[in-house]
């Protein structure tokens, strides 16, 4: 539900194209969210059929025709509720390595490991390039509260990487047992 407002609070700055709105997406929350530029066109689908965006077919001469989306006035109204509704509790943390971890046998420890120092490498690489986008946020007068985004998911990517190396040190310490 989140994307399809986040589509549509992006629609009410500026109507667009379904490639225009992955990209903008991007620029505004950073590429640690890993939007897949091809779940926006979904959502706006779905925006479509719940007549909060409106469809605008713009021939291009033999090119394929472009859709442009414009947010209707049911749109501005379910923003404006989105966006002044509370937040539900935190989402529960859900990890397939929680589970890997919590199942794992003696001898998983070593395959274990190797995945814990995969997703080490994985967090670090994430957290890089939020730390530079978020430079580059703080650094454009214009970028609002994005850097607020990028903030925080920089610390959750620290936070992560914190407790796989305690995850890398407690499996290290089983395996000298």
């Amino acid at each position: 539900m989140s994307l399809k407002l986040a589509v549509l609070a992006l629609l009410a700055e500026r109507r667009g194209y379904g490639y225009d709105l992955a990209q903008r997406f991007e620029a505004r929350v950073g590429t640690a969210w890993q939007l897949n530029p091809s779940a926006v066109y979904p959502a706006l689908e779905q925006l479509e059929r719940a007549g909060l965006v409106a469809v605008t077919v713009r021939q291009r001469g033999r090119r394929a025709p472009r859709v442009l989306y414009t947010p209707t006035p049911a749109g501005d109204l379910a923003l404006d509720a989105w966006l002044g509704s509370p937040d539900a509790r935190p989402e529960p943390v859900r990890s397939d390595l929680h589970l890997r971890l919590a199942f794992a046998r003696a001898r998983d420890r070593p395959a274990l490991c190797a995945q814990v120092l995969a997703r080490e490498r994985a967090c670090a690489e994430l957290l890089a390039g939020a730390v530079a986008a978020g430079a580059a946020a703080a650094a454009d007068p214009a970028g609002g509260t994005s850097g607020l985004v990028r903030a925080g998911v920089a610390a959750r990517l620290r936070a992560e990487l914190a407790w796989l190396g305690d995850v890398r040190a407690a499996l290290a310490r089983e395996r000298g047992r």
